[in-house]
């Protein structure tokens, strides 16, 4: 089920308060067309009604869409640093949603590993992810190589972390580079797609060092930079 609610948030531009309609649920299978709105950035695209400044309400919500497999709960990124017992809160819900559900929509649970993003610019890496078939402990590893060989150019830009964009006809994969405290897109890295066949070939070994990846819902490299658990 999908749920919308009346909400006041405050525009980052200004701080001025705005009040907005925001989902609280949303189950992709009903409303794919919101789906769409997430995968272009226009999902809950608000203006500010005192300067008027366009920006996305960062807010807590449940993205659910059975047919795709994905269970994904959003954070604000300002909640970033509690992940660690947000995961275990979203491994709680969805075993209540589970126990709870009528047997036809728990059949639809079985088997579905909870998520945990952080900022409306991670719930769309998540379902951009997902439309290009990329598994995410994968994609996050990619990532961990990715940062280990870029290190210069990205020490440049302070504390920032690799946004999966797209994949481009040539071959290579498009990331955005946001910084790590604001989420503020400072530039982009483009990096071989070969990286994941490499990544593939080094899973055992990456599974065994970062196993947190594999096990657990936040399953970002971030949660390396903010210190390993």
């Amino acid at each position: 089920m999908s749920r919308i609610q009346p909400s006041v948030v405050r525009c980052p531009a200004c701080s001025g308060s705005c009040s907005v309609r925001l989902f609280e649920s949303l189950n992709a299978d009903r409303i794919p067309v919101q789906v769409e709105a997430i995968l272009d950035g226009s999902f809950e695209r608000t203006s500010c009604t005192s300067c008027g400044a366009e920006f996305q309400p960062e807010h807590h919500m449940l993205f659910a869409s059975y047919s795709a497999r994905l269970w994904i709960v959003m954070y604000p990124l300002t909640a970033r640093a509690e992940h660690a017992s947000l995961e275990a809160e979203v491994s709680g819900i969805l075993q209540r949603n589970f126990a709870e559900s009528p047997v036809v929509v728990a059949d639809g649970l079985r088997g579905i590993r909870p998520r945990l993003v952080f900022g409306q610019y991670g719930l769309r890496e998540a379902l951009r992810a997902a439309r290009d078939a990329l598994d995410p402990p994968l994609l996050e590893c990619a990532k961990l190589l990715a940062y280990r060989r870029s290190l210069s150019q990205l020490f440049a830009l302070g504390p920032c972390e690799l946004v999966y964009e797209r994949s481009d006809s040539d071959g290579q994969l498009g990331f955005g580079v946001r910084a790590l405290a604001s989420g503020e897109r400072l530039g982009e890295l483009r990096i071989a797609g070969k990286i994941l066949g490499e990544t593939r070939d080094r899973l055992p070994e990456l599974e065994a060092s970062h196993r947190e990846l594999f096990e657990r819902p936040y399953v970002s490299a971030v949660r390396y930079l903010l210190g390993a658990p």
